[in-house]
């Protein structure tokens, strides 16, 4: 039985993760973190299966690490996955002299995976929270903190500012980084502003004082990090390791894991990846947790950069788009921001005119993008899904996957940029005139 204090979306975190093997840490990227359980080196399924089942017996058990490291070593051990041991590397064929399992390997795999998957719990709960609407940078009980974490200690902002993207330890942005993020009142800011923030004395005798409180976030400083491995380039953030530099929320687990399904079908079965794809899109868990996010965004219950994948690119207009120049059978997916269903600055207009979605159009959003004819408009893609003899629904999803600087992201995925009704039978700039526009253009499905 799980320990009751064990937040269950933590446990979740960790159990709903398949396995990937990888040689390097760097073979597991960014957001593939949040849909994959790897460890560098466990190459053989049964090891890997036999770490992750100790991750998730100590977080149901509450098991410290003591504890993970005596139950688990000995099965490693006698698997032969201990010590430093010859291995080829199948990216590059060379030979090297692996560390594999270790009291210290241990450590690092206990503290980064429990770490995470509590991170993870705490933040989509206070995401979720009406109550607390600032966020409060803590630097955690570590002897030696990163200078940048230590300088964001005391840092309170709202939790919808984009500076949380990147700096919520959700994962941590280190290894071994012990920072946390609690939530904050009206109330509880304005005592903090005016009596600052209490650090703790430290195990070590050091005396506890006072920080003034930080309301600004702090200007962004960037280095750039190449992954030879997965042929990416990224500008990280101080602060943030390499591997590290994504959102535990704004991906869930169900982008990434697409991601990897859409590889795999067009690698190894591409006459039926339509197909595979769409019922993989269309399936009752995958609908089910559409639809979730879907009332928990018109609730305002997300951060308005949370994304879902509501489509893919089937091989019909990959094919056209990559005649023009533009490749994105890497990028594979459409995703849909929170934002775009509840703040008034995407949907308000459309409101006003009379043609804003309705909420069972959001609920139907992934069948319509399966089913729209598509048409070329520069960079962007129109889908027109008819929804009787006068009207359509016009779905825009924007093309330009450059990286925004704010973000130090390595990637931006395709996302609906708009979603509105159009009614033929009225002669205006959202009616019969805009429908002819879209006639004239290249229809690539």
């Amino acid at each position: 039985m799980a320990d009751p204090l064990i937040p269950k979306e933590a446990l979740d975190y960790i159990k709903n993760k398949t396995l990937r093997p990888g040689f390097s840490y760097k073979d597991v990227w960014n957001e593939e973190h949040a849909a994959m359980f790897t460890v560098a080196k466990a190459m053989q399924i049964d090891v890997l299966s036999d770490i992750k089942g100790a991750v998730e017996q100590a977080l149901e058990n509450g098991e410290t690490l003591e504890s993970f490291r005596k139950n688990l070593a000995p099965t490693l051990q006698e698997k032969g996955w201990w010590g430093k041991k010859e291995m080829t590397d199948p990216l590059t064929g060379k030979t090297v002299n692996a560390q594999l399992g270790s009291d210290r390997r241990l450590k690092t795999i206990y503290d980064t995976n429990v770490r995470s998957a509590y991170n993870h719990a705490r933040h989509k709960e206070q995401m979720e929270s009406t109550s607390h609407p600032y966020l409060m940078y803590r630097v955690g009980n570590s002897k030696h903190h990163r200078p940048e974490h230590l300088g964001w200690n005391g840092l309170v902002l709202p939790k919808d500012d984009p500076w949380w993207d990147l700096h919520y330890p959700d994962p941590p942005r280190e290894f071994g980084c012990k920072c946390w993020v609690m939530a904050v009142s009206e109330e509880r800011k304005q005592r903090l502003e005016k009596n600052g923030v209490t650090v703790p004395p430290t195990v070590g005798g050091t005396p506890g004082y006072s920080i003034p409180v930080q309301t600004t976030a702090p200007p962004e400083q960037y280095r750039t990090y190449i992954n030879e491995r997965k042929g990416t380039i990224e500008r990280l953030p101080r602060g943030v390791g390499p591997g590290f530099n994504w959102n535990g929320l704004q991906f869930g687990r169900n982008t990434p894991a697409l991601q990897q399904a859409i590889t795999k079908t067009r690698d190894k079965i591409p006459e039926q990846f339509d197909n595979v794809v769409k019922t993989l899109l269309t399936n009752k868990i995958v609908k089910s947790e559409y639809h979730d996010f879907i009332e928990k965004s018109m609730a305002k219950k997300l951060d308005q950069r949370n994304t879902t994948p509501v489509g893919f690119f089937d091989r019909k207009t990959t094919g056209a788009l990559k005649k023009r120049g533009i490749d994105l059978e890497e990028t594979g997916i459409i995703v849909l921001e929170s934002k775009l269903i509840h703040t008034g600055k995407y949907t308000g207009r459309h409101v006003r005119q009379g043609n804003a979605p309705a909420e069972n159009d959001w609920y139907n959003l992934i069948d319509y993008l399966i089913d729209a004819d598509v048409f070329l408009d520069r960079s962007s893609l129109i889908y027109l899904r008819k929804l009787s003899e006068s009207k359509y629904m016009k779905i825009v999803v924007d093309l330009d996957i450059k990286p925004h600087a704010h973000r130090g992201a390595a990637i931006q995925l395709p996302k609906v940029d708009t979603m509105y009704e159009l009614d033929i039978s009225t002669d205006t700039d959202r009616g019969i005139a805009e429908y002819n526009r879209i006639m004239k253009l290249k229809k690539i499905r």
